[in-house]
């Protein structure tokens, strides 16, 4: 009862509600005998709440209860409460939750903070239109943010303590959401591999390259190993895998995906350079805000084997086109960038095509229709709209 009594919230704007975080060390070795004691417990401290219809129950890393899923169903099932399941995303996959709810669930995915929640969380909040004094102070926390990310711990940490925090996390992790999970014994391997993926983020991934280098420095390594270690980095949500646009599947499987972090801050925290990639973080940006929003997600290689950075199919099944570079300014860079976006817009039929820059914005005319170039800072904060 300590900690139920602890973890109760105080009722706001007329809603009860009950949060319990099941790591909480007081409620270890609890069952699904125990668990069904909760609501009799609550009601013990609120008799008057007991008639009730709108409790909102919120259970933080309940997937450490065996047999929770029934608990769950039975309260689905017998009493008009909403339920909140929240825990760690390799030990409660959205499929996993579904079938053991059977179906009768909402899965929304939580990421580190976007641009604009990082503007909040600091504090900071800029007009639609903002002044050159504005826009000045905009793209300096934008810059903070992709040298930092949006993890919430790290957004006022100095740089050794930024580093030192998200390498500690990525080893949390490697044991406790893929070593214990998949059981996995060939552990360096594995660490060699994630490593190697942030260490080279925005980039192609190929099993059987990676699989040579491992062979040559010394490990032992099945190709079908790695395959699997790719998923569970994605299930564990380190990184993810971006295929190539194709209506063949057999031919997208031909090209090698590319990866990208959850987030750009894991770039500078695995760095070798201390000028570590800007054009890989600014493009890591810009993946993080198109997966936040639910899209499907590929890089584009036109026909004459130029790369567009992402092609993105909606829910509502538009199409577009972005292509994400530094700047525009030089000449040979613009013509490259261009000529890749102008040759994709033909074969796709897209009229339109978006550059992302650092700082650069112009709409330009093409006769395959219109290539407008945006500031990252203004393409990430459109997220948020």
């Amino acid at each position: 009862m300590d900690a139920l009594s602890e973890n109760a919230s105080t009722p706001q704007r007329g809603h009860r509600s009950l949060y319990i975080n099941f790591e909480d060390d007081r409620l270890t070795g609890t069952n699904t005998k125990d668990l069904k004691g909760i609501l009799e417990g609550y009601y013990e401290l609120y008799p008057a709440r007991r008639d009730e219809k709108n409790l909102y129950l919120f259970f933080d890393e309940i997937h450490e209860i065996p047999g929770w899923e029934k608990f769950i169903r039975r309260i689905l099932d017998s009493e008009p409460y909403r339920i909140f399941i929240t825990g760690s995303s390799a030990k409660m996959l959205s499929k996993e939750i579904a079938s053991s709810l059977r179906g009768r669930t909402l899965v929304r995915e939580i990421f580190p903070y976007s641009f604009v929640e990082y503007l909040r969380h600091i504090g900071e909040n800029f007009d639609d239109k903002p002044s050159t004094k504005e826009r000045a102070a905009i793209v300096h926390h934008m810059n903070n943010y992709l040298l930092m990310g949006g993890f919430p711990e790290t957004v006022a940490a100095t740089e050794p303590l930024h580093r030192e925090i998200l390498q500690g996390s990525i080893e949390t992790v490697i044991y406790r959401d893929i070593v214990e999970r998949y059981g996995v014994t060939n552990i360096q391997a594995l660490r060699k591999t994630l490593v190697h993926c942030l260490q080279n983020p925005a980039s192609s991934f190929s099993i059987n390259k990676m699989y040579n280098t491992l062979k040559s420095q010394g490990y032992s390594i099945g190709k079908n190993s790695l395959y699997d270690f790719m998923r569970y980095f994605q299930d564990a949500y380190c990184l993810f895998s971006v295929p190539t646009f194709s209506l063949s599947s057999k031919k997208a499987s031909l090209v090698p995906s590319k990866i990208y972090p959850i987030d750009p801050g894991l770039i500078k925290a695995y760095c070798i350079d201390r000028d570590f990639q800007r054009g890989s973080t600014l493009e890591t940006a810009v993946f993080g805000a198109l997966r936040r929003q639910g899209n499907n997600i590929y890089y584009f290689m036109t026909a004459g084997g130029q790369e567009v950075d992402f092609f993105v199919a909606t829910s509502n099944g538009t199409k577009a086109i972005y292509q994400v570079c530094m700047s525009l300014k030089d000449p040979s860079n613009r013509k490259r960038e261009l000529n890749a976006l102008q040759n994709a817009m033909k074969e796709t039929g897209l009229r339109v095509a978006l550059v992302i820059t650092l700082d650069e914005e112009e709409e330009i005319s093409v006769a395959e229709g219109k290539i407008r170039s945006l500031p990252l800072w203004k393409f990430l904060r459109m997220e948020g709209s």
